[in-house]
């Protein structure tokens, strides 16, 4: 089954407005107000609902009962949430959604080094290295000003070097310094949170 231009834009607004909505994952969410905060008609959000592949029990739409990874916590700084092991880079999204120190431990898939990183909305707290990249897919959404779009499974790299075969291997793929990344998420959730200027 192939999803529409349209949908993937629909479907992306509303997965951010649930992750913030919901705490990322802690409460459910009124069905009703998730459709009101989107700009999408109740039924059009039940629809991108199930197309996400998000909970809804009722009236209620669950993003499920933790962040992505957060069960794979590696001894995250007491007051900070934790993203997974294998560098998942939606911690970034996490942060601004929540407002909280968010912590990730990951790996350099070439090099074998240990990559820790600490940020909160505003800024970064530690990269460890200093040289760790962000490697980032274009999921195509065309959210205007937006290179790439911050999804889970999108690899840390101990350097930009590094991830030259990674670039290669992902055509279109970018790298970002840590820092940079968290400019583009910011970017990218002020791209998610324009109303449409119609309703789906």
């Amino acid at each position: 089954m192939t999803t529409s231009q349209t949908d993937r834009v629909a479907a992306a607004r509303l997965a951010w407005a649930a992750l913030k909505l919901t705490r990322a994952g802690r409460h459910p969410v009124g069905v009703e107000r998730l459709a009101a905060t989107v700009g999408v008609a109740p039924l059009e959000a039940r629809r991108l609902v199930e197309l996400i592949g998000f909970t809804l029990h009722r009236d209620l739409v669950s993003t499920g009962p933790a962040p992505r990874g957060a069960h794979h916590r590696l001894a995250p700084a007491e007051g900070t949430l934790g993203a997974g092991p294998d560098g998942t880079v939606d911690m970034f999204l996490l942060a601004i959604a929540t407002g909280e120190r968010v912590h990730a431990a990951a790996t350099c898939p070439v090099t074998g080094t240990r990559i820790r990183i600490d940020l909160t909305a505003h800024g970064i707290v530690q990269a460890d290295p200093t040289s760790a990249v962000v490697a980032a897919v274009d999921l195509g959404f065309g959210l205007e000003h937006v290179d790439a779009v911050a999804c889970a499974g999108q690899p840390f790299f101990a350097s930009a070097s590094a991830a030259a075969s990674w670039l290669v291997a992902h055509p279109g793929g970018r790298v970002y310094q840590v820092a940079a990344y968290l400019a583009q998420a910011h970017r990218l959730v002020a791209a998610l949170e324009t109303r449409p200027k119609f309703v789906l």
